[in-house]
């Protein structure tokens, strides 16, 4: 029975290893495709010193990342030490290095401002003791490249890059949200169940059989590109 066989999948899809949500992708590159809480410390006027956890673990004082992030995704940034304001701007500020060791260009503060995204309020963390918070929801528009900075203009090598990426996926990804989890196989099989060709016709043929079934396991395990 298609209700039974559903059944059988969606609770196999939902016993297997949750899919990771940070991947190091090259040494000091780290891919965060679902939106996380990174708070930063720091190491002296040298680095930032990231923190975050999701479904892939707790990754813990990670100095100066570059950050690969999606588009559809909320993220916060929060300073947990003194001094040391951190900012995000475009990516017209001055920078040369490699990542993990960017520095700034120049240590005018009009060149610091001048790429600050705007308004400059919202992309701006005081330090520690304040509760002040980035909260950067992305949007497809905000794909291309960002760096972050301390703000007093001599700590230049307070600094790294961040990348943010156009959501993409597959077609297990049922709720079009850019990943794949159990919310998409929860949302499929709903839809399979109702007659929802629109959601649960994986293979394309027009109707809902096993093989759509099959389809959307190989996708789903397949992940997204």
């Amino acid at each position: 029975m298609p209700c039974a066989r559903t059944t059988t999948i969606a609770a196999l899809l939902l016993a297997a290893p949750a899919l990771a949500d940070t991947t190091m992708t090259a040494p000091n590159i780290y891919e965060v495709d679902e939106g996380v809480a990174f708070t930063m410390s720091n190491s002296g006027a040298s680095d930032f010193l990231f923190t975050w956890t999701d479904g892939s673990g707790t990754f813990t004082d990670i100095a100066d990342p570059t950050l690969i992030l999606s588009a559809g995704q909320t993220y916060t940034f929060a300073r947990t030490t003194s001094s040391h304001p951190f900012g995000i701007t475009d990516g017209t500020l001055g920078v040369t290095g490699t990542d993990g060791s960017y520095a700034r260009t120049s240590t005018e503060i009009t060149d610091i401002d001048a790429a600050m995204l705007q308004p400059a309020e919202d992309f701006i963390a005081d330090p520690a003791p304040t509760a002040d918070v980035i909260t950067w929801a992305l949007v497809a528009g905000d794909a291309g490249d960002y760096f972050y900075t301390c703000r007093v203009q001599f700590h230049a090598d307070m600094t790294g890059r961040i990348e943010v990426v156009a959501a993409g996926c597959n077609a297990a990804d049922c709720d079009a949200n850019g990943v794949l989890n159990v919310d998409d196989v929860d949302c499929f099989v709903t839809a399979f169940l109702g007659g929802d060709l629109g959601l649960a016709d994986c293979d394309g043929s027009g109707v809902l059989n096993v093989d759509d079934i099959d389809c959307f396991v190989a996708d789903f395990l397949a992940g997204c590109p």
